[in-house]
């Protein structure tokens, strides 16, 4: 039986932030905690890749201003190494600001939020900002111009009354109570889930990501077990990573062309995903 999609759910927050502009301005206002521009354009789940045959990163939403840059993502499940995720997107998102040949002062000021629904620090903060500072002499500006921010919405009791309570409550509990923006981002989810056909293609985009993520849990798990019985945890666990992240591109380029049928197949059948690897030249 067909369900509602939530808003943490990354088609819905993917379609908000897109379509709705307004809305878009106002979640990344009461992150930051600053004015935010009338925003020009958001791209959702758009690929940025550094240089041909490197790495590239899909960005949830990612947002220009007048004046600023921003990416905006929304994670459902704690992963590992956080800090380096959002390095690598920050220098993806600059490399592909800034044209050949330009100064570096015209890099706009850039910020990445991540909205979280686990706390990924362990420190209880319902907030983490990170900023580069001075080891010497925290008086002394670098004038880098990005910041980095992550939220735990899991921790939003823990917020005074206000916006950002209110917002985060909302992701973790889908709970509007009084609070204005929950109440419109309610009305939008509402409304884009009366697009049934829309609907059903994202819910079996998450249930691609399901199997995907439940074969890469598999595939760790018979590692761990493996190792133990021969004594070598570490370089199975290694091999059996690899193995993950190369079923997470192949499943990635697969929906990107549309293939769900192809991705749902390849999340679960391991002589399928290993043909289509191969075909597809994923390394």
């Amino acid at each position: 039986m067909s369900r509602d999609l939530l808003f943490s759910e990354y088609p819905m927050f993917d379609r908000i932030m897109e379509e709705r502009a307004d809305l878009c301005r106002r979640v990344l206002e009461t992150a930051l905690g600053v004015p935010v521009d009338e925003v020009c354009n958001v791209v959702a789940e758009r690929t940025v890749q550094p240089r041909l045959g490197s790495h590239g990163v899909r960005l949830d939403a990612m947002v220009r201003t007048k004046s600023a840059v921003y990416d905006v993502e929304m994670q459902t499940i704690a992963r590992r190494g956080i800090g380096r995720r959002m390095r690598y997107y920050q220098g993806a998102m600059d490399t592909a600001m800034l044209p050949p040949g330009a100064d570096y002062t015209r890099l706009a000021d850039s910020y990445i939020v991540f909205i979280c629904l686990q706390d990924e620090f362990g420190a209880g903060c319902p907030v983490y900002t990170f900023d580069m500072a001075c080891a010497e002499d925290g008086g002394v500006g670098l004038g880098h111009g990005f910041s980095w921010v992550v939220l735990n919405a899991s921790a939003w009791r823990a917020l005074p009354e206000g916006g950002l309570r209110g917002l985060l409550r909302y992701v973790a509990t889908e709970e509007v109570g009084d609070d204005k923006l929950a109440a419109d981002l309610a009305a939008a989810v509402e409304a884009a889930n009366e697009d049934a056909a829309w609907r059903e293609e994202a819910l079996t985009m998450l249930t691609i990501e399901e199997d995907m993520r439940a074969q890469a849990r598999f595939m760790m798990e018979e590692a761990r077990e493996e190792g133990l019985a021969e004594g070598l945890a570490e370089g199975l666990a290694e091999g059996r990573a690899e193995g993950a992240d190369k079923l997470g591109a192949l499943v990635v380029q697969l929906i990107d062309a549309g293939r769900l049928d192809e991705a749902r197949r390849a999340a679960t059948d391991a002589q399928y995903r290993e043909q289509m690897i191969e075909e597809l030249g994923i390394e």
